[in-house]
């Protein structure tokens, strides 16, 4: 049960992350051709690279090989970042102050929960701006996830929050869901250092 839940998350994380860009590209194409047909061959370019990489996490699944750690730099989330921003036309800024290195596993998690929340960004808040942020403090490391979307009140978990609070638990960590004043939301995941992360003391 344990094992089908980590390939049902990662399925959702990767192959749905993948797909939802497809479709916001492609709904947006039939205008570009009209008003812009150098930018819809780039963009149909992109789709085509995102469709190849959904099918390689389909096979990897199927396989039974598990998901290729999204490299083991930290350079990778704001990869991530700058590349939600050119699919999606929502610009993020992205800050990152972290004493040394991030330990492949907690990086992992951290890319995953990036992925998601920007994910669900694109497809439910209508924000027109983002701010991603990555710190290291005495007691681990923060990831903090806004925006200035359409969100307001009490949030009711799915499954991509649900799954984003059991990366986090697993890691020891914890995730928290916070709107914001007058709309927008905050997710934060803190996760505690590794014991192949350097902390702050750099012990």
């Amino acid at each position: 049960l344990e094992e089908r839940s980590r390939i049902a998350a990662d399925i959702h994380d990767s192959i749905g992350h993948g797909l939802t860009s497809v479709i916001v590209q492609l709904q947006a194409l039939p205008y570009m051709i009209e008003a812009a047909p150098d930018e819809a061959r780039s963009t149909l370019k992109q789709v085509t690279d995102v469709a190849r990489g959904c099918l390689q996490d389909v096979r990897t699944v199927v396989h039974e090989m598990g998901l290729v750690r999204p490299g083991e730099g930290q350079k990778e989330l704001r990869k991530l970042a700058d590349t939600f921003s050119e699919r999606s036309g929502i610009p993020v800024a992205f800050t990152m102050d972290i004493p040394g290195t991030i330990a492949p596993e907690q990086l992992y998690v951290l890319y995953r929960i990036l992925q998601e929340a920007l994910t669900n960004m694109m497809r439910h808040a209508q924000a027109t701006q983002a701010e991603v942020r990555l710190i290291g403090n005495k007691e681990g490391l923060v990831l903090t996830i806004r925006d200035n979307g359409v969100a307001q009140g009490p949030i009711q978990p799915g499954f991509g929050l649900t799954t984003m609070r059991e990366r986090c638990a697993k890691s020891g960590g914890r995730l928290t869901v916070t709107p914001l004043a007058p709309h927008g939301l905050e997710i934060t995941a803190s996760l505690p250092f590794s014991a192949a992360t350097p902390n702050n003391r750099g012990e």
